[in-house]
């Protein structure tokens, strides 16, 4: 693939695992069944796969813990990955180091969940928007040139020039966060990775944030991979919608597929949880039992057997793997081969 067939984001066999220490954490060194464990590490991510092409937006959801936002941070190499490929344009980025990352930071920013913690308090808006920016500007023509820059920026996000020589703390949650937007879209990337942007905001401010980022979607041709637990939410924004349960993608298709038909138990299960509006839900609600299994000791076979209404001896046996079953949709689990157990 050459030019614009090259994904923007292309993730293969993506694993993260975390060492747990010894001391005060010795007592995490035990399963549920109280059995020790020896180096024992939390499967975090396991082997998750996608892509994301120029311009698409892509949501990552699930429970809290099932490692949506490790991907994100071991994608943007906050974390440095266990095994596993990232690519940007094509470039695998998995074993780069701090200076390698640089003239890649130019085509990858991220948007953090507290648009308040994320921001240096003891900056001005105009330097805190410079920053990224100077870090990838050589000359000096270019750096005269940055003043301008930062404010374009800001009024492309809805903020005035005279905020610039304000602190964050003057600002309200939605102002920051398009500080925040600013700042990401200072270097001009490609790629722009979203961990909860919208989950610490008013309901109305969120949309107001929402659809700023489809504008400058729109408008810039990014692509964006988007954290979120929020259904709704990933409705409004995504194209195409990644589901993870325990470190592992458990389901993938675009949104309005997935929305309309989802095919593995646990998608259902979050669909069907999903608050709404309506007076009559069309959507039979799916109870899931018990709790979720220890990242520190995965159960066998299927991770998601243990909760699953639907679960078979197959399921403890063999670990499913995505399989694509139309319409872009790819799912990872064995009620795919089994259309009278799917359809019960």
């Amino acid at each position: 693939m050459t030019g614009r067939d090259v994904p923007m984001l292309e993730v293969r066999d993506l694993t993260m695992h975390f060492p747990v220490g010894g001391g005060l954490l010795d007592r995490l060194r035990v399963d549920a069944r109280g059995v020790r464990l020896e180096n024992p590490v939390v499967h975090a991510v396991n082997g998750v796969s996608f892509r994301i092409a120029r311009g698409e937006i892509m949501a990552l959801v699930g429970e809290s813990g099932c490692g949506k936002s490790t991907v994100a941070k071991t994608i943007a190499r906050i974390y440095d990955p266990t095994a596993g490929e990232v690519r940007i344009e094509g470039e695998d980025i998995a074993g780069y180091g701090f200076a390698d990352m640089l003239p890649v930071r130019a085509k990858m920013q991220m948007i953090f969940q507290d648009p308040y913690a994320s921001l240096n308090p003891r900056q001005r808006v105009r330097d805190i928007v410079a920053e990224p920016l100077l870090e990838q500007t050589r000359g000096a023509q270019e750096r005269k040139q940055v003043p301008a820059r930062i404010e374009q920026l800001l009024a492309r996000v809805g903020l005035s020039a005279e905020h610039a020589g304000r602190y964050p703390h003057q600002f309200s949650g939605g102002q920051r966060q398009r500080i925040g937007i600013a700042r990401a879209l200072s270097v001009t990337p490609g790629l722009i990775i979203a961990d909860e942007p919208v989950s610490a905001l008013d309901v109305s401010i969120q949309a107001q944030i929402l659809n700023l980022m489809k504008d400058l979607r729109d408008e810039f041709g990014l692509a964006y991979l988007f954290i979120s637990h929020d259904l709704s939410v990933v409705h409004h924004i995504a194209d195409r919608v990644g589901v993870m349960y325990l470190g592992f993608m458990v389901e993938t298709a675009p949104r309005d597929v997935l929305f309309a038909r989802p095919r593995h138990p646990y998608t259902r299960a979050l669909l069907s949880a999903a608050p709404s509006i309506k007076a009559k839900r069309d959507v039979e609600e799916i109870v899931l039992g018990g709790e979720v299994p220890s990242a520190l000791s995965l159960p066998s076979g299927c991770c998601f057997r243990t909760r699953c209404p639907f679960a078979w001896d197959r399921c403890a046996q063999e670990r499913p793997s995505l399989r694509d079953v139309g319409a872009g949709q790819a799912v990872a689990c064995h009620l795919i081969d089994e259309p009278e157990r799917e359809r019960t």
